[in-house]
């Protein structure tokens, strides 16, 4: 019963020493923590900052808390001996605090955390400055580490020696009661902030590592609440027009170069009818008909918009009025890929910045990227194609608008229909649904490789290597539309909502998108607004 009665004392004194540790580990990596708040921009609003603090206080506690939890209690029940807890708490604690180190440094200079590809990049642009700078780095990180480590093993031995004394305090439970009233606080107020769009608070999702805040959940469009704020923001966003502050790129690109790109060319037809895909396939055989669902655009100067930015066409204006070119383009001139623009067609006008864009006009290029634009399938744009396909190019032909007429619901996934056709050396993935907005980035995953895909320029995905998730979420002029399996649901802008199934198009009487549908959808299509939600 003694050695029982010790070794249960032995153990709550360990667990005791791993409660004070972890403490005061929680004060070193909320001064790291400061590192990211200086790095980034801060939040516009009161209610913005008092999330930043809350969260920054509940966030960086809870990271060396779990780590305790995990990694050291067990050690404090199977073994509890001392030295050994203190030499594993030790190291434990140094890897944590260098990797934490590293990830913040790295966020300062990139603006993003460490991942497989930022170590590569960073190895790269510390090569790029003279040889042997990315193993100066890692001989930094190194002696930072040994510096770590020394500085864990004497914390992990003062808090032993000094236990009774630290036993005796009182404020320990305090400041624990306060990190866990922070860390349930800034996931709650991020529920409402995601549910509302409020963007000052939403917008720092990515300013902490490991961080994965709770976002708005289908028990609330269960029991009703946050309705009203879903309608206005969906009015907010439709009838948003040219007051969007335009916020293109969310960030400066980082991307690195595929080697040995292919030339590519992306001919956009305005109506590619049966008639004209008929010509077409009998013409060039070799073109291969994508089988998934390809949705176009009404308006074809909206689609091409679409399809050049990658950007759906609530961006148009804003655009326009910016006179801003894609901003991937820059990166490709960096890559010495040659852009040429080609538009045969006199009824389809290109976004306005392509007024003054000639195209690069390298002189030996690493590769060329084509756009050519036509009303409809014509032996010019035949012979543009059969030299292309000579030439070993990657070719894409894609619909602009689609051809059905009289249809009973014109946004159904049926009538919104267009064709979409590549070439042999294309391999695209099969998807439930393909939008506008998919094809250049589509095009450009064979030139860039991005740390974030195309997120920081686009809305669409890699339909070689990615693979659309349903519902989707999109606009179309004064109207979004939701894009689902069996139904689609058109918002108009009074946030009415009509929904019809997609085999017989009848209506479904008060059916309508879930909360966390609209909730993730609108946000998604609001990620280059900078406009505030009040």
């Amino acid at each position: 019963m003694n050695k029982r009665k010790q070794r249960r004392d032995k153990i709550a004194r360990l667990i005791s020493w791993g409660h004070w540790f972890t403490f005061f580990n929680i004060l070193l990596v909320l001064a790291i923590g400061t590192l990211y708040i200086e790095a980034s921009e801060m939040p516009e609003t009161a209610l913005g900052v008092l999330y930043l603090i809350v969260n920054w206080l509940g966030h960086f506690a809870f990271l060396p808390f779990i780590t305790f939890i995990i990694l050291l209690f067990p050690f404090c029940l199977l073994i509890p001996y001392t030295r050994i807890l203190r030499g594993i708490a030790t190291l434990v604690a140094s890897l944590g605090l260098i990797a934490l180190v590293a990830d913040a440094l790295f966020y300062r200079n990139y603006g993003y955390h460490l991942n497989t590809y930022s170590l590569s990049q960073l190895a790269t642009d510390a090569e790029s400055i003279f040889a042997g700078a990315s193993f100066l780095i890692l001989l930094g990180m190194l002696l930072i580490f040994v510096v770590l480590l020394v500085f864990e093993l004497a914390l992990a031995n003062i808090a032993w020696k000094r236990l009774d004394k630290l036993r005796e305090k009182h404020w320990g439970a305090s400041f624990g009661a306060v990190f866990v009233l922070c860390f349930l606080s800034s996931h709650s107020i991020h529920v409402w902030a995601d549910a509302v769009f409020y963007t000052p608070i939403t917008k720092q999702d990515d300013m902490f590592p490991l961080s994965y805040p709770t976002t708005a959940k289908t028990l609330m469009s269960k029991h009703g609440l946050l309705v009203e704020q879903r309608h206005e923001a969906t009015q907010q966003l439709i009838r948003s027009g040219t007051s969007i502050q335009l916020h293109y790129p969310t960030r400066e690109l980082q991307c690195a170069r595929v080697p040995e790109a292919p030339n590519t060319l992306v001919v956009a037809i305005q109506s590619l009818n049966a008639d004209g895909l008929q010509n077409l396939q009998g013409a060039v055989p070799e073109l291969a008909r994508f089988n998934s669902t390809v949705i176009g655009h009404p308006d074809t100067d909206s689609g091409m918009f679409e399809l050049i930015y990658a950007l759906p066409d609530l961006y148009e204006t804003p655009i326009n009025h910016a006179n801003k070119l894609p901003v991937y383009l820059s990166t490709l001139l960096d890559y010495r890929v040659d852009v040429t623009v080609n538009n045969l067609s006199e009824q389809v006008t290109l976004p306005r910045a392509f007024d003054a864009f000639p195209g690069f006009n390298l002189t030996q290029p690493n590769a060329i990227l084509g756009i050519a634009v036509a009303d409809q399938v014509t032996p010019e744009i035949i012979a543009i194609i059969k030299n292309h396909l000579q030439r070993k190019a990657r070719i894409f032909v894609v619909g602009v608008s689609p051809t059905a007429t009289g249809t009973q619901e014109p946004f159904a996934p049926q009538a919104m229909q267009v064709a979409l056709l590549h070439s042999p050396n294309v391999q695209l993935k099969a998807q439930p649904m393909v939008m506008l907005t998919d094809i250049m980035p589509t095009v450009l995953g064979s030139y860039m490789s991005c740390v974030d895909n195309a997120k920081a320029y686009a809305i669409g995905l890699d339909l070689q290597n990615d693979e659309q998730n349903l519902p989707l979420l999109t606009s179309f002029g004064q109207k979004l539309v939701v894009y689902d399996e069996e139904m689609t649901s058109i918002i108009n802008a009074d946030a009415s909502i009509r929904t019809f199934s997609n085999d017989d198009l009848k209506l479904l009487p008060g059916v309508s998108p879930a909360t966390p549908v609209l909730v993730d959808g609108i946000r998604k299509l609001k990620r280059f607004s900078g406009e505030q939600t009040e």
